[in-house]
């Protein structure tokens, strides 16, 4: 299994030391009967990113993302992002996010929004990196600004989206991620989504230590607990959990181009 998008920094301590001890060791909870073979953690504002590429550089099998998220474009300034370009060259850093659009908070104007997400679109594809993409309540101008930018790689992480905005990503050569989301009992039209996704574009995530599955819900999320979204998905989608589990780490392994093996 590969976190395709985790928060480390954000883990309690017992938490990150199992999370550590299970990529290291193999040595996880009894109850988690797959190997965690890495993780991909994100630094999304200006005290994250370091956080995250500085636990990146400390432990061999987690990779990370850098960026910034639409909440924080009242705070980004031009050295920022000069910065975060300098960030993105380092060896373990893979991908650009997580960025995008969110219109559900009225925490960062639009148009500061798109300019944010439009900067960062341009690093990555001049950096030829892929981006991580946030979207909430923001998937018309998500869409255009993706389609406009020529960034041809990146996945939709944690994706709650239509059916609209899943065609508009999988036209622009993006992955979808789901989340123990898609687990949760009111989550009916994400499920039946999930089933028009093609498996060579899946990717599985936990967001932790947000949004635990089912049937951890409403503790505190770790990145082995993925187990149970893939678990979920594989009899939702009635493919063999081996075979999913083989698909989604190829999946990951090829956008982000790590080798965790």
């Amino acid at each position: 299994m590969i976190d395709t998008h985790a928060h480390l920094d954000m883990l309690p301590e017992e938490l990150f030391k199992s999370t550590i001890g299970c990529l290291e060791s193999g040595d996880c909870p009894e109850e988690i009967p797959a190997r965690l073979e890495a993780v991909i953690t994100v630094g999304c504002d200006k005290e994250e990113i370091y956080k995250a590429l500085s636990i990146t550089n400390r432990y061999e099998k987690i990779w990370c993302a850098l960026g910034f998220h639409p909440y924080e474009a009242e705070k980004v300034t031009q050295e920022d992002l000069s910065e975060l370009e300098k960030l993105l060259a380092e060896d373990k850093v893979v991908a650009v996010g997580e960025c995008g659009l969110d219109y559900y908070r009225d925490l960062a104007g639009k148009e500061k929004q798109w300019k944010l997400f439009e900067s960062q679109l341009r690093i990555a594809k001049e950096l030829d990196l892929p981006v991580v993409v946030h979207t909430r309540e923001a998937e018309e101008d998500t869409v255009a600004i993706l389609k406009n930018s020529g960034v041809g790689k990146g996945v939709i992480h944690c994706f709650t989206g239509t059916e609209k905005l899943l065609k508009g990503a999988l036209d622009l050569g993006f992955y979808i991620s789901l989340s123990g989301i898609v687990t949760y009992k009111n989550a009916n039209d994400l499920r039946e989504l999930a089933k028009k996704i093609p498996l060579d574009r899946l990717l599985v995530e936990t967001d932790s230590p947000y949004l635990a599955p089912v049937p951890k819900r409403g503790k505190r999320n770790a990145p082995y607990y993925l187990f149970y979204t893939l678990k979920f998905l594989s009899e939702w989608l009635k493919v063999p959990f081996d075979v999913l589990e083989r698909i989604t780490t190829a999946n990951a392994v090829k956008l982000f181009e790590i080798n965790p093996f």
